[in-house]
């Protein structure tokens, strides 16, 4: 396999053959250093590079982690990969998955976060053109969890655990239909009483939630493989159906993946001023995702003392935050917005279906009563999608006295939440987090039957597997949210104006 990369990555690069590009040598240590097809195209299209860059016999320009550091303070965005040194400071803004995601992998190793989110050709077609070096002999070491996590990956990847049941996401789609059908149907021509609108309401919840699970997999490209083909599903589901950017949500999803459960930077946890799962939020700190200052306010000082009574009630109202986030994303000026105006017109087709189901509804109070319903049934999407999360640990990244690893950081900060298999539809695979996050494009009808190796990896090395089930995930993520609530309050009773949270 290793073999077979090298030489796609020296047509790819147009290299001509020579005897140093690729040796039997070369591949073999790839192959253990990364373990998987994408991990080998990436050292295969590294060597290649290595004879574009340098004159024969003279190494590639050797970088120290201190090098790489001050000009990643400079400004400039380099990241690590397999002991290559990349420069993506030109190209960043490009990146389909967002810029951030990749900012925050400037000066660290980011093997490991390259291998679980993007595909053998990205190593192979991409990576080469931004090579620059490599790092020093002495500064390249490969912890055991990652020399693990890469050999593991590759297992899956032998076992077909990559491989998707088209048949499964077939009857994902009937579904879908069947339910927007029945919403219109009800609301429009079925008979004009509470009963059936209600019915139509339910229907409506429940498909956007469903569909919802099917539009993250294709945000992950975690369906077909294919990039612009999974992207165009999502559109088709999340703008179309549901009145979402499916870029929007890439955009977010990255960040979140990659620097989960951060205060600074993670937007899946910043919902100042309603919710806060530290009371490090206390202080201020600026959200390098929504470029400004989550302010402890007037409002935060009322509603997070609270929050462990008023969070149900606030998720409930989570969809209508969903729309503001979305138009503001697909209108943005400061970063590019990939397929801009295909999810334009997708969002505008929404809201012509949908206000005109509405504009079907006898009176106002059946219109806003039925808004309300449709939309505060989504809730349980929501309440999947915080208890994840919401009670996990929140350190920051420079709070590290040791760079830990992808699969450290997924394993820290993740929750599963334990359910019997014949409730899976209604998780929509946001039950195994775990998993998830460590390999974000493993298709959803698989992580069932990855937990066990998931679980037999964190034991290998010492890590702690969260997982509890629905009942105890609310009561956790309940319990740290009253936590932090008293913790403000006691804040707010001293004087704000002299506490430091750290």
């Amino acid at each position: 396999m290793c073999e077979t990369a090298a030489k796609k990555a020296a047509v790819a690069s147009g290299a001509a053959p020579s005897k140093g590009a690729v040796t039997p040598a070369s591949i073999k240590a790839a192959a253990i250093g990364l373990g998987s097809a994408a991990a080998c195209a990436a050292s295969a299209a590294a060597s290649t590079l290595k004879h574009q860059l340098a004159h024969p016999g003279v190494p590639m320009k050797q970088f120290t982690r201190e090098a790489i550091a001050e000009r990643v303070a400079a400004g400039e965005v380099i990241i690590i990969v397999q002991d290559k040194v990349y420069n993506l400071t030109k190209w960043v803004k490009h990146h389909p998955g967002g810029d951030l995601a990749v900012r925050h992998m400037a000066g660290r190793d980011a093997t490991d976060a390259m291998i679980a989110f993007h595909p053998e050709w990205v190593f192979l077609e991409r990576l080469p053109h931004f090579i620059i070096g490599e790092l020093v002999a002495d500064a390249r070491v490969t912890s055991p969890i990652s020399a693990d996590f890469r050999r593991l990956e590759s297992k899956l990847h032998e076992m077909g655990m990559f491989k998707t049941d088209y048949a499964f996401y077939a009857r994902e789609i009937a579904k879908f239909v069947a339910l927007w059908l029945a919403m219109i149907y009800f609301a429009v021509f079925g008979p004009k009483t509470l009963v059936a609108y209600l019915f139509s309401a339910l229907c409506a919840a429940t498909l956007w939630q469903q569909a919802a699970f099917v539009a993250h997999d294709t945000g992950h490209s975690g369906i077909s493989h294919d990039r612009k083909i999974d992207t165009g599903f999502g559109i088709g589901l999340a703008n179309f159906f549901g009145g979402l950017s499916i870029g929007w949500w890439k955009r977010n999803h990255n960040v979140h993946h990659i620097i989960t459960n951060d205060p600074e930077h993670d937007p899946d946890i910043q919902h100042m001023p309603f919710l806060a799962i530290t009371a490090r939020l206390a202080n201020n700190l600026y959200s390098t995702y929504y470029n400004r200052i989550m302010e402890f306010d007037a409002i935060a000082k009322v509603m997070i003392p609270i929050q462990h009574y008023t969070f149900y009630i606030i998720l409930a109202f989570g969809r209508f935050n969903l729309y503001v986030n979305s138009w503001a994303y697909v209108f943005a000026t400061k970063h590019d917005v990939p397929y801009r105006y295909h999810e334009i017109v997708g969002m505008t087709f929404f809201w012509v279906w949908y206000l005109w189901l509405l504009s079907n509804l006898p009176t106002a109070w059946h219109i806003v009563g039925y808004v309300l319903v449709s939309h505060m049934v989504t809730v349980f999407l929501h309440m999947q999608i915080t208890l994840s999360h919401f009670g996990m640990p929140t350190a920051s990244i420079k709070e590290q006295e040791v760079e830990e690893s992808f699969a450290e950081m997924a394993l820290r900060t993740t929750l599963d939440v334990d359910c019997p298999r014949w409730m899976d539809w209604f998780h929509g695979g946001l039950q195994f987090q775990v998993e998830h996050h460590i390999f974000p494009r493993l298709p959803r009808h698989n992580l069932r039957k990855v937990r066990p190796a998931i679980e037999a990896f964190a034991k290998d090395h010492g890590l702690e597997y969260h997982s509890l089930g629905f009942i105890d995930c609310n009561k956790h993520t309940l319990g740290v949210l009253e936590q932090v609530a008293h913790q403000v309050a006691a804040i707010i009773a001293v004087d704000p104006r002299k506490v430091h949270i750290h």
